[in-house]
């Protein structure tokens, strides 16, 4: 069996840079969403703070997800 071919700089930073866009959606998405329910339904800071939450635990899961598949030895 032969070794598979080594990655080019160009897609390990696009992979990279896909990973740094989805990222931000985790966090800021679920806010966003989060206010437009409070619009919706007139419930003030509710849905905001709780996409805020929701947000910032879903990122920071896949940060730590991240760090762990990049802290294997190849």
């Amino acid at each position: 069996m032969s070794a598979p071919e080594p990655r080019s700089p160009l897609s390990v930073g696009i992979d990279w840079a896909s990973r740094i866009t989805t990222l931000g959606f985790e966090f800021a998405l679920p806010a966003f969403l989060g206010h437009f329910i409070d619009r919706r339904m007139g419930s003030a800071p509710v849905g905001l703070l709780a996409g805020m939450v929701l947000g910032f635990v879903v990122g920071m899961l896949h940060i730590l997800k991240i760090a762990k598949g990049s802290s294997k030895p190849t």
